[in-house]
């Protein structure tokens, strides 16, 4: 949901260096126009000790429906994990789905060999063609999400990120700063905005939105995208040392 696009193509960026391995556990609330429609968690750890000669972090991430969307629509959920580089550069990604009874498998192995980057893909264990292009260029979605906490203010962010079976191109910034109200309380914060269209139809576009906390650690607060039609929004309701922000 988080991924933002642009048809143009996004020239190579320098990336940020990985700032820390410290263990962070974020839980988000999901909801659609109010109503309760699931649950997400990021991850941020240190890599497998067998990962460490190269890895510098390991992030992960699930997301799963409520009991009343999956009794009712439903059942839908997911989980991913991403190993990084110190400069931040994808190592390796592996995504499991589950909608209602089928269960759907895909890793991406990095980089790319001769321009080609590395992909298995299953259905109910079965392999499974995915017919999507590939460049040296594309990250996965939970190290994208982890990376828009580090760029500058003011700096546009050019990306091709893979998320739901597809790669996207994403632009966007940190632009605004203001004072907003979260189930956690109210907190000063820096806003990315971003727009949307994915590389195999340029008539899909999405925009989105994210409220970070305006200070090191730049927590996301709130996130605004849409996901399968529908407008989602994400807000942390628990994290392990959080400091509110001073009222002003």
């Amino acid at each position: 949901m988080l991924a933002l696009l642009l048809a143009a193509l996004c020239p190579t960026q320098k990336l940020p260096a990985v700032r820390s391995t410290a263990l962070e556990v974020l839980h988000y609330r999901l909801d659609a126009l109010g109503a309760d429609v699931g649950t997400f968690e990021i991850r941020a750890e240190p890599p497998p000790a067998s990962e460490r000669s190269r890895a510098a972090l390991r992030l992960s991430s699930r997301a799963k429906t409520s009991a009343f969307v999956s009794t009712n629509l439903g059942r839908f959920e997911t989980y991913a994990t991403a190993l990084v580089a110190r400069d931040f550069t994808p190592l390796h990604y592996r995504e499991d789905l589950d909608e209602n009874d089928v269960h759907r498998g895909v890793e991406l192995l990095f980089p790319p060999l001769n321009g080609t980057l590395a992909v298995k893909a299953t259905k109910n264990g079965e392999p499974e063609p995915l017919a999507v292009e590939l460049t040296d260029n594309v990250r996965d979605m939970i190290s994208t999400l982890y990376l828009l906490r580090l760029v500058p203010m003011n700096q546009p962010v050019c990306l091709e990120v893979f998320a739901g079976r597809k790669v996207w191109k994403l632009t966007g910034q940190l632009t605004a700063k203001e004072s907003i109200d979260t189930p956690l309380g109210r907190f000063m914060t820096i806003r990315f905005d971003g727009d949307a269209v994915r590389t195999d139809d340029p008539k899909i576009r999405r925009t989105a939105h994210v409220w970070m906390t305006d200070d090191e650690r730049r927590l996301p607060l709130v996130a605004i995208g849409d996901v399968r039609g529908k407008t989602i929004r994400a807000q942390l309701v628990s994290v392990p040392g959080l400091r509110r922000a001073a009222k002003k």
